[in-house]
């Protein structure tokens, strides 16, 4: 299941613009002094925070908390510090005290955006889904925070993982309206309304997915597989596991479609939990209504159940990427992304239209669509615009 929450992780250590320290010392003559440029002891913290972190991401977890505890020596009241300490607490699997690192990061400054949103990622992980929720919403508030887009899709995949679709559907929306070509939302919404039975819908979704980006994984193809398939679609479904068995025809998806057809995909066992969740909702539909909190500061004072919480804390390093983290430890690990230009036919194309509309010599799109006279194409056709061969080297 490709459900990612998003941990952000700040590269602060070049972007820092700290003025060095300027001390006065003196030589054998008392009467001349020397002055000497020192570095500040934030900037020695933060490069202490880098390498703590780079130790934890290759399992030393001695020498990681020996530069972090000698990063808080240098800064004890830096926020970064204590994100630091709740990731490294997390890892080794120490909630409470993960807890303690984000509480002291946030009485420094509740409005670390970054902080908020990683705490309420360890909250989702923690399966406190209401806390988690309020967490990132607070991140969101914050009016110089700029992964708002990022956050609204935690919240939705947070709420897929409570399975409170509604909700999920809700705030995919808002991530979509922030950030309309997010390739990640777009395919989380397609998988979604696959989820819910609505084809029509998450076609819709996977036309605008593949306009966003020109890269495409063997869970994407598949799931493009199922949603015409299931429409009755056929010939255009048989294209898409085409495509799938050309570009990854060493994942597991490919030896799937091979052996049944893709029978079940993980969007089909989602599919079985929305399903469940109308029965248990069955008589209560027509009494309950969906309440989706909208972002609101709270001051940090404000902590009634934070007793019972996980935390996840935010990173600022010069080690470890920018990057999304997901909220499943057991994810299984996806096929390598390809990329590979597509053009799906629609009403009134035609070989030359397409060729001259992607500026392709229409000789190669033959060869590499495998087109024979007299090349009539149907609506829905995918036509590849580069040689999938040699996508599939990459």
């Amino acid at each position: 299941m490709i459900t990612k929450l998003s941990t952000v992780f700040l590269v602060l250590l070049s972007a820092m613009s700290l003025t060095a320290c300027v001390t006065q010392n003196y030589g054998n003559d008392k009467s001349t002094p020397l002055i000497e440029n020192e570095t500040s002891n934030n900037e020695i913290a933060m490069t202490r925070i880098s390498l703590g972190l780079g130790y934890l991401k290759m399992g030393n977890t001695q020498q990681a908390k020996l530069n972090l505890e000698k990063a808080k020596g240098f800064a004890p009241n830096l926020v970064q510090v204590y994100t630091a300490f709740a990731h490294y607490y997390e890892t080794v699997g120490e909630a409470e005290l993960a807890i303690d690192a984000y509480e002291q990061a946030l009485n420094i400054n509740s409005k670390d955006a970054d902080t908020l949103n990683n705490y309420g990622v360890f909250l989702c992980r923690q399966e406190k889904y209401a806390a988690a929720e309020q967490q990132i919403l607070k991140a969101i508030a914050v009016p110089s925070y700029i992964l708002v887009a990022q956050s609204y899709e935690n919240l939705a995949l947070c709420q897929l993982k409570a399975k409170q679709f509604n909700k999920a559907q809700t705030y995919f929306e808002k991530a979509i309206a922030h950030s309309p070509n997010s390739a990640s939302s777009l395919y989380q919404m397609m998988r979604l309304q696959y989820a819910k039975s609505d084809y029509k819908l998450a076609q819709r979704y996977l036309y605008r997915y593949e306009k966003s980006t020109r890269r495409f994984s063997a869970e994407a193809l598949a799931l493009a597989f199922k949603i015409f398939k299931k429409q009755g679609e056929n010939a255009i479904a048989k294209n898409y596991g085409n495509m799938l068995v050309k570009m990854f025809p060493y994942s597991f998806e490919a030896k799937q479609y091979i052996l049944n057809e893709l029978y079940r995909l993980d969007a089909d066992k989602l599919a079985e939990e929305y399903q469940d969740s109308l029965v248990g909702d069955k008589n209560t539909t027509n009494k309950k209504r969906v309440v989706v909190l909208s972002p609101k500061v709270v001051s940090i004072s404000e902590k009634s159940d934070l007793s019972n919480r996980g935390l996840k804390p935010i990173m600022a390093n010069s080690v470890m990427p920018t990057a999304k983290q997901g909220v499943e430890a057991k994810e299984k690990n996806k096929a390598a992304m390809v990329s590979l230009p597509i053009h799906t036919v629609a009403q009134g194309d035609n070989l030359s239209s397409v060729a001259l509309q992607h500026n392709v010599a229409m000789n190669s799109l033959k060869r590499w669509n495998k087109l024979r006279s007299p090349y009539i194409l149907k609506i829905g056709d995918v036509l590849y615009l580069a040689d999938p061969k040699l996508a599939a080297k990459h």
